[in-house]
């Protein structure tokens, strides 16, 4: 296990306690972040931007450690995350072609939700050419799931 991975399971470990300091958290995170190039950190701390738990909700912020986040440790949360970015405008310019490959790669990483956007998008036609049969095919696929 890297000191990056050691650091990131320690700054879990306090958060899940009843009663913990956030700050020490924080430290550590960004420690694993910028220290380790850690992209579990880097995921989690994007996350309590994004939501504004325990710091000042910045999406602009959250959206910069997402982008760290895959380019170190790829995942399918980080990857949806990124692409509900790109549709809703939120800490990035809404750019709906982007939206649909960053659902994508979410959907093709496992994630169910991601592949009913996916399906959304192209029966839609966001950020794709529309495509009602295909969306429709591909969304009631994983209904089923």
């Amino acid at each position: 296990m890297s000191k990056g991975d050691r650091l990131y399971n320690k700054a879990t470990k306090l958060a899940l306690q009843d009663e913990y300091n956030p700050k020490e958290v924080i430290e550590l995170l960004v420690t694993a972040i910028e220290k380790y190039r850690n992209g579990k950190a880097a995921y989690a701390l994007a996350t309590w931007y994004l939501f504004g738990k325990h710091v000042k909700k910045n999406f602009t912020k959250g959206f910069e450690l997402l982008q760290m986040s895959i380019d170190w440790d790829p995942s399918k949360e980080a990857y949806f995350n990124i692409a509900y970015s790109y549709e809703a405008g939120k800490g990035v310019d809404k750019d709906l072609k982007k939206a649909f490959q960053y659902y994508l790669l979410a959907a093709l990483y496992g994630d169910k939700q991601a592949k009913r956007e996916v399906g959304r998008c192209l029966y839609y036609g966001i950020g794709i050419a529309k495509n009602k049969e295909l969306g429709l095919k591909i969304t009631n696929l994983f209904d089923t799931e």
